[in-house]
């Protein structure tokens, strides 16, 4: 490859030509990726909202009733008897819960009930446990527990989907949102170590849920002209560390081919 540069500097003119035009060729299509994703944001109002409880404390009973589109529930009490237990039914459909859920990991990032599958990136892995009802040990009179009544819901308010237009993913949205509204009737009950009922007259009970209503949908925009300055510095980066090895052959044939001409300049000029 060094002969054929020292034999043809045309080469390495024809070399770097083709990297920019490839630069200019990829860069543009980064530019028009950006323009049209095929993503959409769509946001909620993730609303926080305290139920009003029905108890029963003579019986160790306190019910409710939820009948929106729902994303988290949060059960707190406190006062209850020493040594019981919390057990927590819904009538209507599954929630999952776990003791970790709503707190934070050695990561520090929040512990989390669904997370991609990473074998294959197409499914979700369940952490938490699936079912209408769980229950949980009291300790010291106080105790809580959080859970999640759906898995398609944002728990954060916002989500991206892919939809072929806006029309599309407003209809995706929505139809998520209505299939998430269930209507639900929950039963707490305070159990003694045999698992029967008792008196629990005292006890605090708090119930707070987390509401979801549809407040925008837009497409998924990014700068494109931001984008396409970052996509031609790292098209040029790769291009510039591809070119290291021609240049540098063809820099170090020239070199040799002006110190072998100087070499037999003298040479010539004696035997003239």
């Amino acid at each position: 490859m060094r002969k054929a540069l020292s034999q043809n500097p045309n080469m390495l003119r024809t070399i770097v030509g083709l990297g920019m035009t490839l630069i200019l060729i990829l860069s543009y299509a980064v530019y028009s990726a950006t323009l049209d994703s095929g993503y959409y944001l769509a946001t909620t109002t993730n609303d926080a909202r305290e139920v009003v409880v029905t108890e029963d404390p003579e019986n160790g009973s306190y019910t409710f009733s939820t009948e929106d589109a729902i994303s988290w529930i949060n059960i707190s009490i406190d006062n209850a008897p020493p040594g019981s237990t919390m057990e927590v039914t819904a009538v209507g459909g599954i929630w999952w819960h776990h003791p970790n859920l709503g707190m934070e990991m050695d990561n520090n990032v929040p512990f989390q009930c669904f997370t991609p599958n990473t074998q294959d990136y197409e499914g979700i892995v369940e952490n938490c446990v699936s079912s209408a009802q769980h229950s949980k040990d009291i300790e010291d009179g106080v105790a809580s527990m959080k859970g999640i009544l759906t898995s398609e819901l944002p728990l954060s308010g916002t989500w991206a989907i892919l939809s072929d237009n806006l029309t599309s993913a407003s209809n995706e949205i929505n139809r998520t949102l209505e299939e998430s509204h269930l209507s639900r009737t929950w039963t707490i009950r305070i159990l003694d170590d045999t698992g029967s009922e008792m008196n629990t007259t005292g006890t605090g009970v708090k119930v707070e849920t987390v509401h979801h209503g549809l407040v925008s949908i837009e497409p998924f925009t990014i700068d494109p002209f931001t984008e396409l300055i970052w996509s031609m510095t790292a098209l040029v980066g790769c291009f510039g560390v591809a070119l290291i090895l021609p240049v540098t052959l063809y820099l170090a044939a020239l070199a040799r081919t002006k110190k072998a001409e100087a070499e037999l300049s003298p040479v010539s000029e004696s035997e003239n």
